[in-house]
């Protein structure tokens, strides 16, 4: 369950209350609010102060906290640091974040995309098609936060949009193959279907996985029956024979 900040920094600065909230991030950083009378006064991460750590804490969503009341201790007040603006900030995000926890359950799933939707729909900017590019199918969440390069919010504001928009959606976690074991069998069902029909030897196979809802870097060997069934749909009574064998012959050649 993915957290705003709203519900926790709210009634603090409304009760007036004085002290440190402790936020702690789930990817390795912490930040502390120091309060006094209500007025957020200062800010720290583990690398950053001020403005800056606000600006950077108010985008975390995967957190914990806790408050200690009392006298903050020693510190120095930023006066660029606002906390109506704070506020305000993290209260327009509250209903993303509510959207992200209808649509993404945690950063463990695996999203691939739909490139035939995604290439319909015209609601979808710029940023969340950067996005689209890192969700390929064998990335989970977490490993598409590390490779963005954009805060935890944007990161899962971006996912939800594509979900919603019926672009991404969840994959099922298969035992794909290791990536030097799915060049070697597609590079030579490419090379026997090129023998059997030619140039259009690719499409067949670009056909069937659609068709069994796999791609060549998510292909794991289960699917493999399925995607040469889907192959032979397509040739005549001659060439299926041809490649029903070429695929008993490789299949039993290898560890699979």
């Amino acid at each position: 369950m993915y957290q705003s900040l709203l519900p926790i920094l709210k009634p603090l600065v409304f009760e007036g209350k004085s002290g440190i909230l402790h936020i702690s991030h789930k990817y390795n950083d912490k930040a502390q609010l120091f309060l006094r009378e209500g007025i957020i006064e200062q800010v720290e991460t583990t690398k950053l102060r001020g403005k800056q750590a606000a600006a950077t804490c108010a985008r975390w969503i995967s957190i914990t906290t806790e408050f200690q009341e009392g006298e903050p201790g020693e510190y120095t007040p930023d006066p660029e640091i606002d906390t109506n603006s704070f506020l305000s900030y993290i209260e327009k995000t509250f209903n993303t974040i509510e959207l992200i926890n209808k649509n993404i359950s945690d950063d463990g799933i695996i999203l691939g995309i739909d490139t035939n939707k995604l290439n319909k729909t015209a609601k979808l900017n710029a940023e969340d098609l950067k996005i689209a590019l890192l969700l390929d199918g064998t990335r989970n969440i977490e490993q598409v936060l590390s490779m963005s390069a954009k805060s935890e919010l944007a990161v899962l504001a971006h996912t939800c949009r594509l979900i919603m928009a019926g672009v991404a959606h969840k994959v099922i976690v298969k035992n794909i193959m290791p990536r030097q074991d799915q060049e070697n069998f597609l590079q030579s069902l490419n090379e026997k279907l090129t023998d059997l029909v030619g140039p259009a030897g690719s499409i067949l196979v670009d056909d069937a996985f659609e068709k069994i809802g796999s791609t060549p870097k998510t292909l794991a060997q289960e699917e493999i029956p399925a995607l040469i069934t889907e192959i032979g749909v397509l040739l005549d009574d001659e060439e299926l024979v041809e490649l029903d064998k070429w695929s008993a012959t490789y299949l039993s050649s290898v560890e699979m």
